[in-house]
């Protein structure tokens, strides 16, 4: 017997059925094509509702069923309201706007849409899961709980990283210690006052948290648009301007090592002497002493260089590496090393089919006519 909803869904059918031909007869052309595909495309759809409403029964169950009163879907519990749904169609938005935009928010959209979708379908399931609702909420928990906790704490610890990152990096550099100091006070005087009661509700612990990670997150987003202070570059071994020339007052020297480990398993030694002559002693032959004017090394290899001063002025190494296509220089350095100390330099020749149009060699800045070649196979 067909139902009322089957016999709406059929008759749709029909009708489609029929408009097709009309419109395939009256009108020619790719217009009369398209128009007759997407009428027997709603018929095809109307025609494939209807057998399903005909298969259910219309939803209907008869009153002489037994425990129909308790079997019948409308005997059962509504599904709750979730905010699920409402963060996926965000989330897809989102994955839209990024596709078009900035590739980190598509790949935030992503992971909150794949979330929603989980935490939607998971719901959805506990709900009918029994017809004891308390026991549908712990089917849940017990799922869901090992998972939820580890991400929205990490993604909290993130939150709040990233917010004092930014009001310490917006407010001068004299004035972050007093700005951490105040944020910390104020925080372990809210803690104190917590452990001080003996009997305090958890909404008022959970409201005054919320209320300050909010107000964190806002100073965190204003200080973000504001942009950071301005942070003047530090100079450090690989810069040439430190490397090439002979000055020894740059940050970076005030706190250089002066030792260098004896394990450290060196490639050579390079002494500066006294009189300004440099010279290199080379690790694996027989005589200690033996000085040269050139050191050999690979490519793609990392080479151990302990620098001696000898002399009465702070100096330093410095490795030019040579200069290839139209790429700048390559140098590296060490720190500024004190009269009687040494240091330590570490540097690779890049593996490249091109010549270096700069000579490859150690040299200490300010001290002319005194090189070590590097010589590379």
């Amino acid at each position: 017997m067909f139902t009322t909803g089957s016999k709406l869904f059929f008759g749709a059918t029909a009708l489609s059925v029929v408009g097709a031909i009309v419109f395939a007869v009256t009108t020619g052309g790719p217009t009369g094509l398209m128009g007759t595909v997407g009428m027997l495309s709603l018929a095809s759809i109307f025609g494939f509702l209807g057998g399903i409403n005909f298969f259910n029964g219309d939803g209907n169950v008869p009153a002489l069923q037994p425990g129909a009163q308790h079997t019948a879907a409308a005997a059962q519990q509504p599904v709750g309201s979730s905010i699920w749904p409402l963060v996926a169609a965000v989330a897809l938005g989102g994955v839209i706007v990024g596709a078009l935009s900035k590739p980190i928010v598509f790949k935030v959209s992503i992971g909150i849409l794949l979330v929603a979708a989980i935490e939607w379908m998971v719901q959805g399931w506990s709900e009918r899961a029994s017809a004891d609702a308390a026991y549908n909420a712990g089917v849940r928990k017990r799922l869901l709980h090992p998972l939820e906790f580890p991400v929205v704490g990490a993604v909290g610890l993130g939150v709040v990283v990233y917010s004092f990152s930014r009001i310490m990096l917006t407010v001068s550099k004299e004035a972050t210690p007093w700005v951490f100091m105040m944020i910390g006070a104020i925080i372990a005087f809210g803690a104190f006052l917590f452990a001080s009661k003996r009997k305090i509700g958890r909404g008022a612990v959970l409201g005054v948290c919320s209320i300050g990670a909010v107000a964190l997150l806002g100073v965190g987003v204003a200080s973000a648009r504001q942009g950071q202070r301005t942070i003047e570059a530090h100079p450090t071994t690989a810069d040439s301007a430190l490397c090439l020339e002979g000055g020894t007052e740059a940050e970076i020297d005030q706190h250089g090592s002066q030792d260098v480990s004896a394990k450290s398993n060196l490639d050579a030694n390079i002494y500066l002497q006294s009189n300004g002559t440099m010279n290199a002693r080379i690790a694996g032959f027989t005589k200690p002493n033996d000085n040269f004017d050139t050191i050999t090394v690979s490519r793609s290899t990392a080479v151990r260089i302990r620098f001696h001063n000898e002399s009465s002025t702070p100096q330093r190494l410095t490795a030019r590496l040579g200069t290839f296509g139209e790429d700048q220089e390559v140098v590296m350095c060490t720190t500024a090393v004190n009269p009687g100390k040494e240091a330590f330099l570490n540097f690779e020749i890049p593996k490249t089919n091109a010549a270096s149009s700069t000579p490859i060699e150690l040299q200490v800045p300010g001290i002319e006519g005194q090189a070590i070649a590097i010589v590379v196979p």
